[in-house]
């Protein structure tokens, strides 16, 4: 393993990796390999390294806020969009499970962020790509959507409800939507500006009637310097930190701590039927396999790779982040920044899958 890695990162596929795997509440491989940041100089790589986790805050923050105001009673998978929002009628279908499971029939990307500082009011103009509950399309848009439910229900912003409700009673040291300063030497940096986010608006405005929104893509104040200790997604950073599906800033220790949360023998915070809704396969479609939270390794492209058992869960993040857990308490996490210094078309999710199957091999041979 330790030759594969080094070969990407001499490729320059990724500056570095941080990888941390175990079972149960035993670290079984905690390494590092290569660097934290390449410009403007190079800086080794450290254990101790802080990474913007991307849409890992996914299932690792905003479902597991669902879940617990599920627990409280204060509100039901079953909940409607405008149950909560009566003035979003275009979205009368879609409820609370439909957002968590991308079933909603919401976009996968939408420049939120071009027409206002807030974005709830934009959902009524959003266009649906199909009926609610019959396709997986990963949607960020879908849990943007449960960032404002959340805020709503619990009358408590985004942010201090993650704190009191999951930082602080786990007990996580290195995890934050706001990076203190002192902290930002730690961080490992993403891009250098939003070029990648840019591309994708302008060809998106290129397709609206007439190019109408070309100008718009045009005035809006992209960022060109290297981002570090504050979040890559601009959906995000637009919002001062984070929208709910990204923004997230974690170790590897501590996202495994939180991965013990899923478990119910280790679980504090989450109850029982939470953590099987976490498990459980809610879109027994051909193609993509999801939980309230998760993707499962049965989906067929999933970046687990068939080393794990057939029921494990995990999740990937834009920067080049990956958690995976298996059934048998076994959790490898993965960290990366291999957005930096800028983005590279690459299939990385298969480069993830074969670091996972190089480490199940590796916790197999140790467990003899």
């Amino acid at each position: 393993m330790n030759t594969y890695i080094d070969a990407l990162i001499n490729k320059g596929i990724t500056p570095g990796i941080s990888l941390l795997a175990g079972r149960r509440d035993y670290v079984c491989l905690d390494r590092c390999y290569g660097y934290r940041a390449l410009v403007p100089k190079k800086e080794p790589l450290t254990e101790n390294t802080i990474y913007d986790v991307a849409s890992l805050t996914k299932p690792l923050v905003t479902a597991f806020l669902i879940h617990y105001l599920v627990q409280c009673r204060l509100l039901r998978m079953e909940t409607r969009v405008t149950d909560i929002f009566p003035h979003l009628k275009n979205l009368g279908e879609i409820t609370i499970l439909h957002l968590l499971t991308h079933t909603s029939g919401l976009p996968g990307w939408y420049p939120l962020y071009l027409f206002a500082d807030e974005y709830l009011e934009l959902y009524a103009r959003i266009p649906l790509h199909g009926r609610p509950g019959k396709q997986v399309n990963y949607s960020c848009p879908g849990y943007i959507l449960l960032y404002y439910i959340i805020q709503e229900v619990s009358r408590t912003p985004y942010t201090e409800l993650a704190q009191d409700i999951i930082f602080q009673p786990l007990a996580l040291q290195d995890t934050f939507f706001t990076v203190p300063p002192e902290l930002i030497p730690r961080i490992a940096p993403t891009e250098k500006g939003n070029a990648d986010e840019k591309q994708s608006a302008l060809l998106w405005a290129s397709k609206t009637a007439k190019g109408k929104y070309l100008s718009l893509v045009e005035s809006f104040p992209w960022r060109a310097e290297l981002i570090r200790g504050e979040t890559n997604d601009l959906y995000s950073h637009h919002l001062g930190g984070t929208a709910g599906n990204a923004g997230l800033f974690s170790s590897c220790a501590d996202i495994f701590r939180l991965c013990r949360e899923f478990y119910p023998d280790s679980a504090f915070i989450l109850k029982p039927p939470s953590i099987t809704a976490y498990w459980k396969n809610f879109t027994p479609f051909k193609r993509s396999h999801r939980s309230a939270g998760f993707k499962l390794n049965s989906s067929l492209l999933s970046s687990g790779g068939r080393t794990f058992s057939r029921q494990a869960i995990g999740h990937n993040g834009f920067t080049g982040t990956c958690v995976w857990l298996d059934v048998d308490q076994t959790v490898v996490v993965i960290l990366t920044n291999r957005i930096h210094p800028q983005v590279r078309e690459i299939n990385f999710s298969r480069i993830q899958k074969k670091i996972n199957k190089q480490v199940r091999i590796m916790l197999q041979e140790t467990s003899k």
